[in-house]
């Protein structure tokens, strides 16, 4: 087990390492199948349990390589890729492959290949590079877990898929060309568009400042807004404040209609004469209705 952390491996390639490996058994256990069944279909060959196990083992490792493959490579299936397991699976395999290689060698030994001799023997060396395929990612299980034990981690899987080639700190789309410029600069201040808030006083007669206070009518008030909307002007027109006094439109506030234009604010409380005695508004009262 020293002999692994000796070894100047890169835990990041263990992931495609072992998946290239697993793809080439496919690969092999697919020729194998293919040429099982030539075999089987060979004058003078007989079927029995020594090329049938061979056969058999084409089909019974697939399971083993969905988990092997598919288990520790996607993160809502990790926690099932136990180190554990997985080495106990491929060391299980490569026992499998090493009695299907002795099986089928053991079928031409008892000559009943008939004339399927050649395609029995191209059996038997593809079935011995299945074996050192499954030697080989056994192999890295052992380094897998012996990692995960110093670690707590699997090598490499967690950083699948997580574009370790992209700058953090620098957008990730850019049109620019592919040099030290080829992302833009992210601006990292979170408070960069509101310093111009913070450092420069609100105007209330410049057009330009926000909007978003208070601008609550106040009929009465006898002090200015601390943040008035520029636009609210003519509204308040029983505002005492000085942004109501002399001002470009003359020295009386309440102008006329044809002097400046006003919106309409309902009258307060003082504008009524409680002694006056009532009167109707003047209008032709001498019609009736018949």
């Amino acid at each position: 087990m020293a002999l692994f952390e000796k070894l100047d491996i890169n835990p990041d390639r263990v992931p495609n390492t072992k998946l290239g490996l697993h793809l080439f058994q496919v690969v092999l256990a697919v020729v194998i199948f293919i040429l099982e069944i030539v075999l089987f279909r060979a004058e003078g060959s007989v079927i029995n349990g020594n090329n049938a196990w061979p056969f058999g083992l084409c089909f019974l490792s697939i399971p083993a390589w969905v988990y092997l493959v598919m288990a520790p490579r996607f993160e809502r299936a990790r926690k099932l890729a136990q180190p554990h397991v997985m080495v106990v699976t491929d060391t299980v395999f490569a026992i499998f492959w090493l009695s299907g290689f002795a099986s089928q060698a053991a079928y031409n030994t008892a000559n009943s290949c008939g004339q399927g001799c050649s395609v029995s023997k191209a059996i038997v060396g593809i079935a011995f590079f299945e074996l050192l395929a499954w030697i080989a990612t056994t192999a890295v299980s052992v380094y897998t877990l012996r990692y995960y034990q110093r670690t707590d981690s699997l090598p490499g899987y967690d950083r699948l898929g997580s574009g370790q080639n992209i700058d953090p700190d620098k957008a990730a789309f850019s049109m620019a060309p592919h040099d030290e410029e080829a992302y833009a600069p992210v601006q990292m201040d979170d408070h960069h568009d509101d310093h111009a808030h913070h450092e420069t006083p609100y105007d209330p007669d410049s057009f330009g400042g926000r909007f978003d206070n208070d601008t609550t009518y106040r009929p009465h008030s006898t002090s200015p807004a601390p943040h008035e909307n520029p636009f609210d002007n003519a509204y308040r027109t029983h505002s005492h404040s000085p942004a109501h006094s002399a001002d470009a439109y003359g020295a009386d506030p309440y102008g006329s209609a044809t002097s400046r234009p006003h919106i309409y604010a309902p009258p307060v409380a003082e504008d009524y004469d409680d002694d006056r005695p009532v009167q109707f508004p003047s209008a032709n009262y001498d019609r009736t209705l018949h």
